[in-house]
């Protein structure tokens, strides 16, 4: 049972350790944007080669029960990284990897190693009919079962019964079979998290009503626009207030003054995306919004204000019989070094924002300067 128990531990501590190698990749890529599948995979397969290349070192001088358990380990490793590594090409070099510390242990025979090669390359194409075969459990989890088996068996007739006993092959089996349930029981738990944690991002990072990104969101990404100022000096920020709001909301009812944010929010947020991606929307108050616009030169951000404008002019939001009119007013300000600060840079919108109420409404103001 100690036997079993330490490789089942030992396979799933393999698995949470590359499970954060992965999410820590996968986080430097993001801060660093970059899309290369290369530098993404590289980690995750030199761990997989590291914890191979020490099992060799460890088994080398182990007693027989321990030395079996630190084979088992390798196996278990080489089958579940078929379906671990994304690329054929870290599929090749884990497999060629472990294939050379099978072959110091003179495990490898002409035999045996086409044999291998071969059964890896039939586990690697699971992956190609994962979403239909993990439908169907059993015929997902046959196929490494059977190389569990195979693999025992033919290193029970390798190593002879005083080397290998019937009993130790099957413990060994049971705890291979075990191992790589406990492997997709795991995998699946950590799929669910992730699932939930995606769920429980969105809803801290957008507002639930118009689902525009809230006010954390636009506080966090705008320091971080401004903290680039030096290497991207193009930032502009518009800010917005949907005009007589509180009318609508006297008028018609809070259920007509919620559909009108909505509406306001997916046109702008549907026009903000069809001119560029990177272009975002947040709501930052009741009927307050706030539009980023990285790299963007002032004519450009111009172009977008008067389109938003324009979007919101032509919004209509039936109620009952009647037909309610939106307009907004706007202000926009272009950050500058000298500013000082991000909140320096709002502060500045905003007034503008303001001043386009005092003009009338329906305006908007660029640094200072209200137009009709």
């Amino acid at each position: 049972m100690s036997d079993i128990f330490l490789t089942i531990i030992s396979t799933l501590g393999f698995m949470t350790v590359y499970n954060q190698i992965d999410a820590g990749t996968r986080k430097n890529m993001a801060e660093k944007k970059s899309l290369s599948a290369v530098r993404r995979n590289t980690p995750q397969i030199i761990y997989i080669c590291l914890i191979l290349l020490l099992l060799r070192i460890l088994h080398s001088n182990a007693p027989v029960d321990t030395f079996w358990v630190f084979i088992n380990l390798q196996v278990i490793i080489m089958v579940y990284s078929t379906i671990l590594v994304p690329t054929l090409a870290g599929f090749i070099v884990v497999q060629l990897f472990g294939t050379l510390m099978f072959i110091s242990d003179g495990a490898m025979t002409w035999i045996t190693t086409p044999i291998y090669l071969l059964t890896m390359i039939i586990v690697y194409n699971i992956r190609w009919y994962q979403s239909y075969l993990k439908k169907h459990p059993f015929f997902y989890l046959g196929l490494p079962i059977i190389v569990g088996t195979l693999f025992w068996a033919v290193a029970y007739h390798m190593a002879g019964q005083h080397a290998l006993s019937v009993s130790g092959t099957c413990v060994n089996l049971f705890a291979f079979i075990w191992s790589y349930l406990a492997l997709l029981d795991y995998d699946q738990y950590q799929q669910k998290d992730q699932r939930i944690l995606a769920k429980l991002n969105h809803e801290v990072q957008y507002d639930g009503l118009t689902q525009a990104r809230n006010w954390p969101m636009f506080q966090y990404d705008f320091n971080e626009h401004y903290a680039r100022l030096a290497k991207s000096p193009n930032l502009v920020l518009i800010t917005l207030d949907i005009d007589h709001f509180k009318s609508i909301n006297d008028q018609y009812g809070h259920l007509a003054g919620n559909q009108v944010l909505i509406t306001i929010s997916t046109r702008v947020q549907h026009y903000l995306q069809s001119q560029n991606l990177n272009y975002q929307f947040y709501r930052t108050g009741g009927e307050e919004f706030a539009i980023i616009l990285p790299d963007t030169k002032r004519i450009r951000a111009e172009e977008i204000l008067f389109g938003c404008q324009k979007v919101i002019r032509d919004t209509q939001v039936q109620q009952d019989d009647t037909v309610i009119r939106i307009t907004a007013s706007f202000g926009m300000a272009v950050a500058r070094s000298k500013d000082g600060s991000s909140t320096a840079v709002f502060k500045r919108a905003d007034h503008y924002l303001y001043q386009s109420k005092h003009h009338g409404r329906d305006c908007v103001t660029i640094e200072g300067q209200s137009i009709k």
